[in-house]
């Protein structure tokens, strides 16, 4: 299944789904399970009514039982779907991760017909928050539910791609809530918000995957990066890098002169949006927005001044 087949069905079970929560008030858990857990299962590829997939109330010990359990081709638990009421958050996933870990199963899903919640349960961690998604958002957010189709049975691959979404995700909302970090601290700040410890494989090309997405030119459009009140977009600029800068001679240790035009100067003693600014009104750009912060972090070392 594609992510656009994945949208489309998605839709459907949606505008099916927000009919019934319109039309009921005071919706049960097995009116849940019936119109919204059901059908959001059969839209995922699975059969709710084939014990070989999905098996209801699971039994989990000593805890009694789990509304559902996605089993792998073996038969084995690999998802643990858990019920609540309509006014009950979905975000309290205590429960349902201890459910999950006691039979095994590395994913725990929570949902309250409303909202669906998605965590990843890695061997002595602590749950990882894979998606919070909206009954309205699910169609909007394909690639998010992929790994939960049938095709993959819940395997590690579909499991990784539901982490590779989830890191990707996260890692994009981070770059552009901070898009003023330097380029040489980028990825170490990356690496310690989404991965404190050792990378693993799926974490490591998630994150060079997001960056890289995140390095296209579409983001040059973000406001961090928008043109100057001259007009000028940053294609209209000439790209310049550290190399084309020398310290200017009659100015004080921290400023610089462009080697191919002595009239533009640089006092890099000022803050990172004020040098950008700077080169901007005399016509000038880094190759890349992020490459920003390596030109000036660059140029404050040369002149001997600490990092700010």
């Amino acid at each position: 299944m594609e992510a656009t087949d994945l949208a489309r069905t998605m839709g459907d079970f949606y505008a099916v789904a927000s009919e019934v929560l319109r039309d009921v008030s005071d919706i049960t858990d097995q009116q849940v399970k019936h119109w919204i857990v059901n059908p959001f299962l059969e839209t995922l590829g699975w059969d709710p009514h084939d014990k070989r997939q999905v098996y209801l109330d699971y039994p989990v010990k000593p805890e009694g039982h789990a509304d559902y359990a996605l089993l792998d081709g073996k038969g084995g638990p690999r998802l643990i779907l858990e019920v609540r009421g309509a006014a009950q958050p979905v975000a309290d996933s205590e429960s349902s991760v201890k459910k999950a870990r006691s039979v095994g199963a590395p994913l725990a899903l929570v949902t309250n017909g409303q909202e669906f919640a998605l965590w990843f349960l890695a061997d002595g961690e602590s749950p990882t928050p894979l998606f919070l998604l909206r009954l309205k958002e699910l169609a909007d957010n394909p690639e998010a539910l992929l790994g939960l189709t049938v095709q993959y049975r819940l395997s590690d691959t579909g499991i990784n791609q539901l982490r590779k979404h989830a890191i990707r995700a996260a890692v994009l909302q981070m770059l552009e809530d901070n898009s003023e970090k330097t380029f040489d601290a980028m990825v170490n700040w990356v690496q310690s918000q989404v991965a404190p410890g050792g990378l693993d494989e799926t974490t490591e090309s998630a994150i060079r995957e997001a960056t890289m997405l995140w390095l296209t030119e579409e983001h040059l459009t973000m406001p961090a990066f928008a043109p100057a009140e001259s007009g000028k977009r940053p294609a209209d600029l000439r790209a310049t890098t550290a190399k084309d800068w020398e310290p200017f001679p009659r100015g004080p240790p921290g400023t610089f002169q462009y080697k191919y035009d002595a009239a533009k100067t640089l006092d890099i003693r000022s803050t990172p949006k004020e040098v950008r600014e700077a080169l901007r009104m005399q016509g000038l750009r880094t190759p890349t927005a992020t490459a920003f912060g390596g030109f000036y972090y660059a140029l404050r070392q040369r002149a001997g001044l600490p990092p700010t």
